[in-house]
């Protein structure tokens, strides 16, 4: 068992406010030290269970705790999910599809797409996937040393999920450019970030109206496997999918698809890289590893829930106004204290109460089962073939900052 790494935590200092801690820190801009994005969140959960941020011209508030953010994700009605932009107000000129989605639609939509991402259906490709992580790790073996960001977290999942959608391969590295725009843009000022994004996901856009177009041209029996290609048919409530309803969804397809698991794969990584016990015990008992992927999910969560306040209300004590940002810190949840004993602590053998890694209520993750198998997967065919590694010394890593943490870059080496 080792207790997370004990870093410093991102800058942050706090003031009281008429009802909650004020916490000020740095929401977006450039890389910073690897974990310190958790060990701030630490901070403004010991601060309390909700805090206010400002933010720009503006403010947000973070749900830090269990309890509240359980509370607060349950309630979709109260505080669905956010169609303004935090940066001006304005609502947004895209609307991911279901994530973005609210009530009676949002439910249409789960329903639709709920058979795709079904135990069953992700069980039938396991193959597929192990082959695929086997690949990648046979490939990197023999060079003793890699990025592992960039030579396996970004490349495995996101091939399997250009599998299951029925796109080109080939075409990887451009969408992992658009991808990085979009979720991780190295940009200090907030505002030039977001614009950096808003092209990216224009240019995505693009190419998936450019995709729709050329197979919808096609005979249906030519057309390529896949759910990109079976949507072309699909229906809500009777009607036809629109062209623009499919774009919304291939676009928050592509995100979730290139990022949420390889994130989570960074830090799972890292602790096995910088805690040698924890990496034995996996080597030695691989039937194990089930209870690692679910420990090292509870303990290094990576999405921070962005939602908007319906109506005037109360959380945990504080008064909120209709049309504020509420962010539900799931990083922070996972290392809650009156949730779990000795948070900090990794213990493979933790009787593991409910977490919130995957989110709740009617926005829970729709790919979960897929997440945990495709990590599963890796921390068993990267230890069958290369069972000891370490971060070179020296070297500090560093994550991304915002709504979805990752580290930007993680070099493992195995040969000295």
């Amino acid at each position: 068992m080792a207790k997370t790494k004990a870093v410093a935590p991102a800058p942050v200092t706090f003031e009281q406010g008429a009802h909650c801690p004020i916490a000020h820190i740095t929401w977006t801009g450039a890389p910073r030290a690897a974990m310190s994005g958790h060990a701030m969140l630490d901070e403004l959960r010991h601060a309390g269970p909700i805090v206010e941020i400002p933010y720009l011209s503006t403010k947000f508030y973070m749900v830090t705790q269990h309890d509240v953010a359980l509370e607060v994700a349950q309630n979709a009605k109260l505080f669905p999910q956010q169609v303004h932009d935090m940066e001006t107000g304005e609502r947004v000129p895209y609307t991911f599809i279901p994530q973005m989605l609210n009530g009676a639609e949002h439910a249409t939509w789960r329903r639709l797409l709920a058979s795709y991402f079904a135990p069953g259906k992700i069980n039938a490709i396991d193959d597929r996937i192990r082959d695929r992580a086997a690949e990648l790790v046979k490939g990197l073996v023999d060079k003793g040393e890699c990025d592992f960001v960039q030579d396996f977290a970004l490349r495995f999942p996101t091939s399997v999920f250009l599998g299951m959608m029925g796109l080109p391969v080939d075409q990887l590295d451009m969408m992992l450019g658009w991808e990085t725009d979009i979720l991780h843009p190295d940009e200090p000022d907030p505002m030039v970030a977001r614009d950096k994004a808003q092209a990216a996901q224009g240019a995505v856009t693009q190419y998936f109206a450019g995709m729709i177009a050329e197979r919808r041209a096609m005979a249906p029996e030519t057309r390529p496997a896949g759910i990109a290609t079976e949507a072309l048919d699909w229906q809500i409530d009777g009607r036809q999918v629109t062209d623009q309803e499919l774009l919304q969804f291939y676009l928050l397809m592509f995100m979730a698809g290139l990022d949420t698991v390889t994130a989570e794969l960074t830090y799972g990584f890292a602790h096995l890289a910088n805690n040698p016990e924890d990496r034995q015990r996996l080597v030695d008992d691989p039937g194990i590893v089930d209870r690692v992927t679910e420990e090292l999910l509870r303990a290094y969560p990576i999405v921070n829930i962005p939602r908007e306040v319906s109506e005037d209300t109360v959380i945990a004590g504080c008064p909120v106004k209709a049309g504020s940002f509420v962010v539900v810190s799931l990083p922070s949840t996972g290392r809650d204290e009156k949730q779990h004993d000795d948070p900090l602590n990794i213990d493979f053998d933790r009787e593991t109460k409910s977490h919130l890694t995957f989110g709740a209520g009617p926005h829970r993750c729709l790919g979960s089962h897929l997440a945990r198998h495709e990590l599963t997967i890796a921390y068993e065919e990267w230890h069958k073939v290369i069972p000891n590694y370490w971060v070179p010394e020296g070297y500090e890593a560093t994550e991304s900052t915002g709504g979805m943490m990752a580290l930007t870059s993680l070099p493992l080496r195995w040969k000295a």
